[in-house]
């Protein structure tokens, strides 16, 4: 039977939640139109072994492949490659499928043939088991097929443009050659932003999908690890600001790659200013990159200029990815 859905699971030393994450795809009868490609990205410890006693116990749906580490923009890479199914996402090793919904993902897949399908995402902490669901905007269109131009530059979208809600035409991204950064934290961000420019169709599903857990004190979107991985982020804001700059994008998908990027810059500027303890190194680390964007990239540092500034601000009254989660309204650990 041809498949209709490959997932890649980019894993690298996650032995500890892997086994939780591949029970999720485990629904009986096994639904032999999704195929489950765990990327072991040159594990260290017994990721690998554990994923081959569920390709050994589902054949047909997990499939192992091993390789040197390369990174999770390597590993995707390597799932786009292998990848058999008409539609191709990701979920990574320490996150898990909402197990009641992969049929009815699997059969709005077959019926469409956008290049994009956007789906719900939960939110789940580990430990405490706590979560949050993250509805799509209000006044969407839902389960139809619509111009990507259409509601791309909507205010209330760019949350629901991630990669843990996204599902993309697997010959669109052969067409496209997309391929990641390798050896490069944050190339989750590269990814959705170099899709969705191209995309010419996108069909919204209010549909739960993934179980994005949170709090693990490795991920990299923790402030620690912004911090540690700064060369990585700026890697990847490189990446996209030449590709803004370079693609052949007409005004809509232009502007709409330029506001992504320009969220991209204004985190890299948090991480110098408000997240790193240094605050010598996050001060010069925050100037080294605006030189950077006055000399190659003047347009989005005058976009990011405000930003710079209030980050500067906060920096000078010692504010911390705590306080400003505080001042944000946002909730913390």
């Amino acid at each position: 039977m041809n498949k209709v859905l490959t997932i890649a699971i980019p894993s690298y030393n996650v032995q500890q939640y892997l086994r939780a994450s591949l029970d999720s795809y485990c629904c009986e009868p096994v639904d032999e139109r999704l195929e489950i490609l765990i990327v072991d990205d040159g594990s260290s410890d017994a990721t690998a072994e554990i994923a081959l006693e569920y390709v050994q116990k589902f054949p047909g749906l997990f499939s192992l492949i091993s390789k040197d580490n390369g990174g999770h923009g390597s590993a995707v890479n390597t799932g786009i490659d292998f990848a058999t199914g008409r539609y191709f996402r990701v979920i990574d090793g320490d996150d898990r499928i909402c197990s009641a919904n992969i049929s009815a993902l699997l059969d709005k897949l077959e019926a469409c043939a956008d290049d994009l399908v956007i789906d719900v995402k939960r939110e789940v902490t580990f430990g405490t088991g706590e979560s949050r669901r993250f509805d799509l905007p209000a006044n969407l269109p839902l389960d139809e097929s619509i111009p990507f131009k259409d509601v791309c530059l909507r205010n209330d979208i760019e949350s629901s443009f991630q990669i843990h809600t996204l599902s993309m035409r697997t010959d669109f991204l052969r067409e496209r050659r997309v391929k990641l950064l390798e050896h490069t934290f944050y190339v989750d961000y590269e990814l959705v932003v170099k899709v969705s420019a191209w995309a010419d169709t996108v069909r919204f599903l209010d549909l739960e999908v993934c179980n994005y857990y949170v709090g693990n004190i490795a991920q990299s979107v923790s402030p620690t690890n912004y911090v540690k991985r700064w060369d990585d982020h700026e890697r990847v804001c490189r990446e996209l600001l030449a590709f803004a700059t370079e693609s052949a994008l007409d005004d809509t998908r232009k502007r709409f790659v330029e506001e992504r990027v320009d969220l991209l810059v204004n985190t890299h500027y948090n991480i110098a200013l408000i997240f790193d303890e240094d605050r010598r190194r996050g001060l010069m680390r925050a100037r080294w990159f605006r030189d950077f964007l006055i000399s190659d990239y003047p347009a989005f540092e005058k976009r990011s200029r405000t930003r710079y500034y209030q980050a500067r601000i906060l920096h000078h009254l010692g504010f911390d990815a705590k306080k400003l989660d505080r001042l944000m309204g946002r909730p913390t650990p």
